[in-house]
């Protein structure tokens, strides 16, 4: 939806992005990219959040700092961007537009500038301490580099724990720094920022576990400390070790819901993402240990909810993960050794079990410093001191031209943060649209090194990536095996090939070797070959001549079992690479004038707010539409569980864009064809008239996707289509909106979730289906207390704060029984009697029938008729479902 609408004079165009993790980091990207300057305050030593200390993300199972270090080094390197670490917000002045922000910085004792990450200083400094980034599982100095992907890439010196500065005079570490960079004398330093908005990005900070039963134990872990334990940058440099006695543990169990779902605890809520995490984990300490380690989860409710994320679910159980639904009690030392994991089973009866290691699922709670922030900016909190959304579905605060993002409005995965982000981006940029973009400064660059007159000269680069790589390819075998190659010159492997030091080191090696072809052998050109490209170019070298070959994805990961053999692909995939090494040419770069207009396919609530958006900003926008009229599924929703009304939604937006000059609608029309590249495409359309049909040209600089999804059927699914007492979730909906008079006199109304999703043919949850049974089984507890609602589960997936909603649908008696897909419900009818639902009840370990006046079936989302012809006309690749497939 339209949020804001574009200021009418601008003093500042700049935006301060509060907030240096994920959701900040591609807040300021996005921000960047549309050519406002920004920045970029952190309250930490380095950028990277919470995701700098993850081994691997979900559901990809990528390395969590494959992902990130490439936006770190962009950050880093942008011209458009400032960034301050250490530094915390302290107030907030005037109004959208013109704000005045006033910083303070504490002093990191070492000049960013002069410092080169040698680590000098680190191996003199006397003082050891635990290492913050390892979360204390092992030791490091008082002066150190935070990790090794870290921005700023320069070391920091803890104050408390620094012997000079706490009298002592000790200054080894002055001494044998050679850039003078350690600077004893520095202060804090107070100073304002003008900016004409702001975005809130602090991110979250782990739960508390102090209280659980046997926290203590140091075999008791968090599952972030257990993150650090699989790391290649952790305490064991990748081998997954049991802290009490460093041996390799060989059961696991995970515990869900620690510090979560509890309001004892103080988190109601449900934190959205431990549960795939703890998969992940699982999947990662088996491959680790190569099937070593048996895992166990222990869970209450298995939310894997989104379209990949159930896919992982079921690989976690294909490799023998175990799943246990149950409510864990304690964990303590057991007399005979090991860990002894009290848990109560679906039937409340107690049960314990031993096990090597237990992780804590660990929730997410506000950052540390969220309610001294907000209170300084002016913002407000909500009962979960989270902050409050000025408005449901949109990323503004109650204070204008403050936004927010990421896991500050409610707990989230990585994969939602960076949506949020550059939402929040969009809405700055929207909201400063009238203000002009600074212009770049051309930078000049050495010119490239000649390869006339003489044999290309090639230089390799091999990457461990972490463990990714190096668990199952020897590297110093590798990196003999690649000297062997006819025309190599030059051979180097770095722990993180990506990291702003290695990425650093290799530019000079290429020019203090005179190399003129590099070939990286790390993983996936697809997320890194940009990263390299710009190492060549820093280099002095065209960014033509590097060549690349992926080892993990197509040698370590898919080779894990055979490391022999994957050692051997690995060095026939680097030697082809070195051969076409030799063949590359420059790349010369173009320039090419963009048409300033864009093509929004799909006239929902997304694709109108996307279109608004753009139209605020200057764009003419063209809005095309299947359909007669515009609004999508929405138009049938009658209520949310956020209380909003979707008709009123829609009318506001179709009100907008009415009268918006910029944007063009056009309803019953389809995409025909579309050539063209980014910044100039060329579309045809159509649109039937009387059976006429009439076609048109469009040339556009961008294309948006918005063509949204659609109910799945249920006809021919327990008498659905047949008995006029099944429903659909939306039919009920519409009953309770028109207050039908047989809802009066229903008895009992039997729900029946995972209706067409979580199967073989739909194997993805479609998020919204749980929350919607929730949200109109309270309408109907509400409006008649009497009725007995009934709802039959594989998973409540109430994730985030709909936690809330399923408590409350719990405590207005509300009963939910839950099934397994190879023991499915069934319904019968017969006429003039109630509906007849039989289901298998764990707890009573017998079928219970019940009698329904009313089955309602909770059917999922599936994409929109016609997204299967929108991918092919776009060439963009599909993804599980016959969605689309984002960017990585």
């Amino acid at each position: 939806m339209a949020l804001v609408r574009p200021l009418s004079q601008v003093i500042s165009s700049r935006v301060m992005v509060v907030g240096g993790g994920i959701a900040g980091l591609t807040a300021a990207l996005d921000l960047a990219a549309v050519g406002l300057p920004v920045t970029l305050v952190e309250e930490g030593t380095s950028l990277g959040g919470l995701m700098a200390q993850l081994d691997k993300t979900f559901p990809t199972n990528d390395c969590a700092m494959c992902i990130l270090a490439p936006r770190l080094l962009e950050a880093a390197r942008h011209p458009l961007i400032e960034i301050h670490t250490l530094t915390r917000v302290m107030g907030l002045e005037g109004r959208p537009g013109d704000f005045k922000v006033f910083l303070t910085r504490r002093p990191r004792y070492v000049d960013i500038a002069k410092c080169t990450g040698c680590g000098e200083c680190v191996r003199v400094c006397p003082k050891r301490i635990p290492d913050p980034y390892n979360l204390g599982l092992n030791r490091t100095k008082a002066i150190h580099v935070p990790f090794p992907q870290a921005v700023p890439q320069a070391a920091y010196i803890d104050p408390e724990a620094c012997r000079h500065l706490q009298g002592r005079k000790e200054t080894s570490c002055v001494q044998v720094c050679s850039a003078g960079a350690i600077n004893f004398e520095d202060r804090p330093e107070t100073f304002v920022k003008e900016a004409g908005a702001i975005i809130l990005a602090p991110g979250a900070r782990p739960a508390p576990v102090e209280n659980f039963p046997g926290a203590w134990h140091p075999d008791v872990v968090t599952s972030l400390e257990f993150e650090r334990l699989l790391s290649a940058t952790g305490p064991h440099a990748g081998k997954l070790l049991r802290p009490s006695d460093r041996q390799e543990p060989q059961t696991i169990a995970f515990i869900q819901c620690v510090g979560s779902r509890d309001p004892e605890a103080g988190a109601a809520y449900c934190s959205s993402l431990c549960c795939v995490a703890s998969l992940k984990e699982a999947l990662v300490a088996q491959e680790l240990t190569q099937d070593r380690a048996l895992a166990t989860l222990f869970y209450m409710d298995l939310r894997s909810q989104g379209k990949e994320q159930e896919r992982y679910l079921e690989m976690a159980q294909a490799r023998g993960v175990e799943l246990v639904r149950s409510r864990v009690t304690a964990v303590h030392p057991h007399l005979k050794g090991g860990l002894a994991v009290r848990y109560t089973d679906p039937r409340g009866r107690p049960q314990e079990r031993i096990f090597d290691l237990a992780v804590l699922a660990v929730g997410l709670r506000p950052a540390a410093h969220l309610r001294d922030l907000a209170g300084r900016l002016g913002v407000s909190l909500n009962e979960h001191e989270f902050v409050k959304e000025g408005q449901p579905f949109a990323p503004v605060t109650g204070r204008g031209g403050v936004y927010l993002c990421g896991a500050a409005q409610e707990p989230m995965d990585i994969t939602l943060s960076v949506a949020s982000a550059s939402s929040a981006a969009q809405t700055a940029a929207q909201l400063l649209a009238v203000s002009p973009r600074p212009a770049l400064a051309k930078v000049s660059r050495e010119k490239p090194l000649s390869t006339d007159g003489r044999p290309p000269k090639v230089g390799v680069f091999l990457c461990h990536c972490g463990t990714n790589i190096a668990r199952t390819v020897d590297p110093e075998a590798l990196r003999e095996i690649v000297r062997e190659i006819p025309g190599v010159a030059y051979v180097e492997d770095f722990l993180f090939s990506c990291s702003a030091d290695a990425t650093q080191k290799m530019a000079a090696l290429i020019e203090e070797h005179g190399l003129n072809r590099v070939v990286v052998a790390a993983c996936s050109p697809r997320t890194h070959e940009a990263v390299f490209r710009g190492v060549l170019a820093a280099a002095g070298l065209n960014p033509g001549f590097l060549a690349f070959a992926n080892i993990r994805e197509q040698c370590a990961w898919v080779h894990q079992d055979d490391p022999q053999a994957a050692l051997a692909k690995a060095g026939d995939l680097v030697g082809m690479a070195v051969d076409r090494a030799w063949q590359l040419a420059p790349i010369t770069p173009a320039t090419y004038p963009v048409v300033p207009r864009a093509l929004v396919l799909g006239g929902g609530v997304a694709g109108m707010s996307a279109a608004l958006s753009l139209a605020d900003q200057g764009f003419h926008t063209y809005l095309v539409e299947r359909t007669s009229r515009l609004g999508g599924l929405a138009r049938s929703l009658r209520f949310t569980l956020e209380g909003v009304d979707p008709l009123k939604l829609i009318q506001d937006l179709e009100a907008e864009i009415s009268w918006h000059p910029n944007v063009e609608v056009l309803t019953e029309t389809e995409l025909v064809s579309l050539e063209g590249t980014v910044g100039h495409f060329r579309s045809r359309i159509r649109r039937v008239i009387d059976d006429e049909p009439l076609e048109r040209h469009l040339e556009h600089g961008v294309v948006l996707v918005a063509t949204g999804g659609r109910e799945i059927q249920t006809e021919g699914s327990y008498l659905s289509g047949e008995d006029p007492r099944v429903l659909t979730q939306l039919e009920l909906e519409e009953k309770i909106s028109t207050g039908g008079t047989d809802l009066d006199q229903a008895r009992r109304i039997v729900m029946i979730q995972c209706m067409g999703s979580r199967s073989p043919e739909r194997p993805y949850c479609s998020r919204l289906c749980c929350a919607e049974a929730l949200k109109n089984a309270l309408l109907l507890k509400r409006r008649y207390p009497l009725v007995e609602i009934v709802v039959l589960y594989r998973d409540i997936r109430a994730f985030g704060f709909r936690e809330l909603a399923y408590q409350e649908a719990k405590e207005r008696g509300v009963v939910f029984i839950p099934y397994e897909p190879d023991r499915p419900p069934e319904v019968s009818a017969s006429r003039r009697r109630p509906l007849k639902v039989r289901v298998w009840d764990e707890l009573l370990e017998e079928t219970v029938t019940l009698s329904a006046d009313f089955v309602v079936l909770s059917a999922g989302i599936e994409p929109a008729a016609g997204s299967g012809e929108v991918a092919h006309l776009l060439k963009i690749p599909l993804a599980t479902g016959g969605f689309f497939l984002e960017a990585h």
